[in-house]
């Protein structure tokens, strides 16, 4: 159990790191409460011994519903549940259908990693739906720069079928509903897929998209390994990768994906499996060094003047503890940032208001 000592120590420290970074703006931002989409609500048992976390979607809602530091800064809103419409804009009709109805073969839900159950598939639903919901939140209100959703980032997942964790690839339909219904306002896209696993699934559901630019960081020797696919821009990492190597390789390659792509949405998918503590990851990233990291994105999108939609992807520390609190930190990021940024450019209204 936490002290409430520790509780607070962490929560400063993390706030003190949102805003270390220097803000370069270069124009207004008029953020309210950050929309953070949750989809707890809807997750199922899994089977005794099971290697996903899923406990971890309800302990980061906690985390920031308990911090202080973001009320007024943050509005908790449940996730819907996708229809099969939405994801079919995506993903193959029979491959939705099947899903929907536990066709799914044994070899296929054993790629995926998760057995079906009827209480699965309002899971899936309402792990894209909340990053859906996010989206639609970001794009019909004009002065919102960004909105998120605490779950989701399912990249692995192709048009036909899912693996890795990954069902529906909420990235994907975000994405295309954007073009669809908000274009003038949302292309060009950029997706930033800082997960320690590269988003195959993205990058094949996008090849050849002019308007839609994938840019994963991930690592070399990690998983996917006979579905890995090329997005726009792939930079690997090797086993061991410390804070400062990560950050000497993301800042550049960063940089040079935004000016290729020129977005004016960013779809951030920020796993936090790049931990040091992580099960799978194979990196050696601190805490602090994935706040140094969700600074730079959120930077890059402050001063470019581009919407951010921010959702959640991939961590497995054991136990659990690190990886809540480093999801956490990328909406408490977000949310500190961007409330500095605003206060920002209405300072600098009413400086101009008054010459």
């Amino acid at each position: 159990m936490r002290s409430a000592k520790q509780w607070w120590s962490r929560v400063a420290t993390a706030r003190a790191s949102a805003l270390a970074t220097p803000n370069t703006a270069t124009r207004a931002v008029h953020q309210g409460a950050i929309k953070v989409f949750t989809s707890d609500w809807a997750h199922e048992e899994l089977p005794e011994g099971h290697r996903f976390p899923m406990q971890k979607y309800r302990l980061v809602r906690e985390e920031l519903q308990a911090d202080a530091s973001l009320r007024g800064k943050i509005s908790i809103q449940r996730a819907p549940l996708i229809e099969r419409s939405e994801l079919e804009v995506v993903h193959d009709a029979d491959y939705v259908g099947r899903v929907f109805g536990g066709g799914l073969t044994a070899k296929e839900n054993r790629a995926i990693g998760f057995p079906w159950t009827p209480k699965s598939v309002q899971r899936y639903r309402a792990s894209a739906g909340g990053t859906l919901a996010a989206l639609r939140a970001l794009m019909s209100d004009e002065g919102a720069m960004v909105a998120s959703h605490a779950a989701g980032g399912t990249h692995h997942a192709f048009r036909g079928a899912g693996e890795g964790f990954c069902v529906f690839n909420d990235i994907a339909v975000a994405a295309v509903t954007a073009r669809s219904f908000h274009r003038e306002e949302a292309l060009p896209i950029l997706v930033v897929d800082l997960d320690v696993h590269q988003g195959n699934g993205t990058a094949d559901i996008f090849e050849g998209d002019d308007d839609v630019f994938t840019f994963s960081v991930h690592g070399a020797n990690n998983y996917p390994w006979k579905t890995r696919r090329t997005s726009d821009l792939d930079v690997d990492v090797p086993d061991g990768t410390t804070d400062d190597e990560y950050l000497e390789a993301l800042r550049p390659s960063l940089a040079r994906a935004f000016d290729s792509c020129e977005p004016k949405l960013v779809i951030f998918q920020a796993g936090v499996d790049a931990l040091s503590e992580d099960s799978f990851g194979r990196l050696a990233l601190t805490r602090q060094g994935l706040i140094r990291r969700n600074n730079l994105v959120y930077d890059h999108c402050i001063a470019r003047g581009c919407k951010l939609l921010i959702c959640m992807g991939g961590g497995y520390s054991r136990p659990i503890g690190a990886t809540v609190d480093a999801h956490a930190d990328v909406f408490r990021v977000a949310a500190l940032k961007y409330s500095a940024a605003a206060a920002e450019g209405r300072g600098r209204a009413r400086e101009g208001e008054a010459s």
